[in-house]
């Protein structure tokens, strides 16, 4: 059992009222923007949240990046990352490309069928989270959610 496992089941109820909603609430959330953003991307692009993410990630990086840099930006395992360039690129979205310099080392690129939709998603996507976000939130909510998330993350580091 991790420490942060015997810590929640050793605390009394007291301790874990006080944090308990707070992370109920932020797993709600997740999980319900999660969902619309998986299905707008899906309905009007035709894609996973994780084949735009291989691309805004690669888009943004000038269209190429190192596949180890990539596995690092994204949420998904290195298996899981390999199986899904095996399946962007059959679909023309991606190429994988040997780094000339380091045998060992490969890169995913972009292509043009990729990027432009890509360019498209990005879009749509961006309206959706101005909503969830930009039109929920006034600029000290944002100073202090994104202040907060990075106490957590830095907590769990």
């Amino acid at each position: 059992m991790s420490s942060i496992s015997t810590r929640l089941f050793t605390m009394s109820p007291d301790d874990r009222s006080r944090w308990m909603p707070a992370w109920l609430a932020l797993l709600r959330t997740h999980a319900r923007l999660w969902d619309q953003l998986e299905a707008q991307v899906r309905r009007d692009h035709g894609l996973t949240i994780a084949r735009y993410d291989v691309l805004a990630h690669v888009d943004m990086a000038g269209g190429k990046l190192g596949l180890s840099e990539l596995a690092s930006s994204i949420v998904l395992s290195p298996s899981g990352l390999s199986k899904l360039l095996d399946r962007m690129e059959s679909s023309g979205l991606i190429r994988r490309v040997p780094d000339p310099s380091d045998a060992r080392s490969t890169f995913a690129t972009i292509t043009p069928e990729g990027r432009s939709l890509v360019k498209k998603a990005r879009r749509s996507h961006h309206r959706l989270l101005q909503q969830a976000f930009g039109d929920a939130l006034d600029d000290r909510d944002v100073a202090d959610l994104t202040r907060i998330m990075g106490r957590i993350s830095r907590s769990i580091s």
